[in-house]
């Protein structure tokens, strides 16, 4: 039997979306890594996976869920290494993950409209709601899909993260949808709810934003679903179980998150406290939402490392004025409650989902990427609104704006994806659309070193550094810059002013923020020096550590790095034993750490280390006295010291390792 003309239409149109969908964002699939694209997977060992042996997924397992904390996500990275790693598979994996968040927000969103629109039984004409909630939810979940926002969160392959946190929270939503229709007629819905639980903490493993699920089924009870249950009893539990997760979330917000989260020391690598960070946001989630609004090429710049902090409410005035705004969207959004139920339901789904990266938790004050799930809560609402005022209108109006709305925002995609596709035009942009921000800087100056193959005589090398120190001399420019020069001078032995480049590297050690990029900058020396590169002063080194240790003496990573230095460069290794025993001392696994470590300083020759960080560890932990591989590892060491002693002998001097250090890299923060 041939299908209706209008059945086959209404079939396609989903396809069409996809494809449409694939075109706007496939220029930026030539692109390259950006960011902290490197730290996280692609100069990142631990999950370099060529093989399908478990082990080395287990590995990689076991690694991320210790460092990164997000599994899910690094086993994914790894899956595409294991493919051959080619960069265009990256950025497709993460294509294809937003073409099924967009499908799977598209049955949501149905299932919302429907719900939201639903008027009486007897005046309804159900199957012909259905059907326009269901053109309505796909040019809803279209422009989301294509919004020019969602550039750098699919092309930006770290963000896998949000892709995948995402997903697994349509699928939770999805899965307490269908639990809740069924309690409404009185049936099983248990295996629905535990699934949507289940969904929520594999999605964890992806990203901490799948926490948010309970927030908005919150959101759905309050403006859809109504706690409504055919049994009383089911409705009283429905209500009281929200009653009591809200005031526990609320106890633990007051008794241990922010405690926790606007301690000092959690900010001292940032430029702000918690407080002024929380104003900030007052500017920065309407700037969101102007993003997402008028989402012009020229106002998106990726890097926001130059973001002015607000100091209070008057400083800027764009805090108070931002802070009402907010103010008013959320009284609204209350006031039109019942009366509009999906407007209300849109807003709040904005501010749900920026509840965790707006909060105080010590992260940088804006990232595009964040509006992921966010922009779907002001399309929702303004889809609402659009509906109340075309709804006496003819089709053919309507179906003028959805594509003039296409239209605009998928050419404003594409011409933002294709400079996402071209490596050197997306670093200039970044660079020219916001000069005041270093790491920009940084990255035009790393692809112009790049495509000079760091030949002094490729005219792009003098451009590179000439980028280099312009980023350096930014005001808020982190000692990235400076470490940068100085490989760069150790590279060519060229040490003319060498000198000068220390010193503005130790000055930011001492007077900027020490953040992430401070540590990476030092760390990335510290490894070049390991590695035998002997132009890297280390000495200079040796007073870097001193510095960051006096302003940070409980991170962990910088006394391993700086025992390391001290013992397999400096040859001190009394200097080398006393910051080993503070990283033992720091370590939450001391019996695994001090057996990995006393066996590679072991195989150094560096006896003296070897058997001090045996007797740190059994010290620090007596239960370790009884460990066969530190008792064999405590005998050895301490008949090499002895030998040595009895021969009359200094410690042995072991040549300078050419494999780096051997401590795994500590976990990159969340930004």
């Amino acid at each position: 039997m041939p299908l209706h003309p209008a059945h086959l239409f209404r079939s396609a149109l989903p396809l069409v979306a996809l494809l449409l969908i694939a075109l706007v964002f496939w220029p930026a699939l030539q692109g390259g890594f950006i960011f902290d694209d490197y730290p996280i997977f692609a100069e990142n060992p631990a999950i370099h996976v060529t093989g399908w042996h478990w082990q080395d997924w287990l590995r990689v397992w076991t690694w991320s869920h210790s460092n990164i904390q997000r599994p899910l996500a690094m086993l994914s990275y790894a899956f595409n290494y294991a493919l051959g790693g080619n960069t265009w598979w990256f950025k497709a994996t993460n294509l294809a993950l937003h073409a099924l968040n967009a499908v799977l927000l598209m049955l949501l969103t149905q299932r919302f409209l429907f719900a939201g629109w639903a008027v009486k039984a007897q005046d309804a004409d159900t199957a012909a709601l259905r059907q326009t909630s269901g053109y309505w939810a796909l040019g809803v979940a279209t422009l989301w899909a294509i919004h020019p926002l969602h550039v750098s969160t699919v092309m930006y392959v770290v963000q896998r993260m949000e892709l995948l946190g995402f997903l697994f929270v349509l699928l939770s939503l999805l899965a307490y949808w269908r639990g809740r229709q069924q309690q409404t007629k009185g049936r099983p819905a248990w295996p629905w709810l535990m699934l949507c639980a289940l969904l929520s903490v594999v999605g964890y493993f992806a990203k901490e934003t799948a926490l948010l699920v309970p927030g908005y089924t919150l959101l759905l009870e309050l403006t859809l679903l109504h706690f409504a249950a055919q049994s009383r009893a089911t409705r009283r539990a429905l209500k009281a179980a929200y009653a009591t997760g809200a005031a526990l979330a609320a106890l633990a917000a007051v008794l241990y998150l922010l405690p926790h989260y606007t301690a000092d020391a959690l900010y001292a690598g940032r430029g702000y406290t918690a407080w002024q960070r929380q104003l900030s946001q007052l500017r920065v989630l309407p700037l969101y939402i102007g993003w997402i609004l008028l989402p012009l090429p020229k106002l998106l710049h990726f890097y926001y490392d130059n973001y002015p902090v607000s100091q209070d409410l008057f400083q800027p005035i764009s805090t108070l004025l931002g802070g009402l705004l907010l103010l008013s969207l959320m009284a609204l959004a209350i006031l039109l409650r019942k009366l509009r139920p999906l407007f209300a339901l849109g807003i709040g789904w904005f501010f749900v989902a920026h509840s965790l990266t707006s909060s105080p938790i010590p992260l940088e004050l804006v990232f595009e990427h964040r509006n992921y799930p966010a922009l779907f809560g002001i399309l929702l609402a303004l889809a609402d609104l659009l509906y109340v005022a075309t709804r006496r209108t003819e089709r053919a109006v309507l179906a003028s704006i959805m594509v003039i709305l296409v239209v605009y925002f998928g050419s404003l995609t594409f011409i933002r994806a294709s400079i996402w596709g071209d490596r050197l035009l997306l670093t200039n942009t970044l660079a020219e659309d916001n000069p005041g921000s270093a790491r920009a800087a940084y990255d035009l100056a790393r692809r112009y070193m790049f495509m000079a193959g760091n030949n002094p005589g490729n005219p792009l090398y003098a451009l590179s550094i000439k980028e280099l120190r312009r980023a350096a001399g930014l005001p808020v420019a982190s000692p990235m810059a400076e470490e940068a020069l100085i490989l760069v001078n150790a590279d060519h032995h060229d040490q003319k002013d060498i000198q000068a480049l220390w010193a503005s590297f130790l000055d930011k050690l001492q007077n900027h923020p020490l953040g992430p990029e401070a540590y990476a900058a030092l760390d990335q020396l510290t490894t070049e020096r390991l590695r035998g590169n002997q132009d890297i002063d280390a000495q200079q080194l040796a007073r870097a550590y001193e510095i960051t240790i006096r302003r940070n003496p409980t991170r962990e990573s910088l006394h391993s790095s700086y025992a390391e230095l001290a013992g397999a460069v400096l040859h001190d290794h009394e200097l080398a034993i006393r910051h080993w025993r503070q990283a033992l001392s720091l370590d939450t696994n001391v019996g695994g750490y001090s057996r990995r470590l006393a066996a590679y300083l072991l195989e150094s020759q560096r006896y003296q280390e070897a058997l001090a960080v045996v007797t740190q560890a059994w010290q620090l932990q007596p239960a370790l006295r009884n460990d066969a591989t530190l008792i064999a590892l405590q005998k050895q060491s301490a008949q090499n010291v002895a030998a040595a002693q009895s021969a009359g002998e200094s410690p042995p001097s072991v040549p300078e390792p050419n494999v780096g250090k051997p401590i795994e890299p500590k976990a990159i923060p969340m930004r």
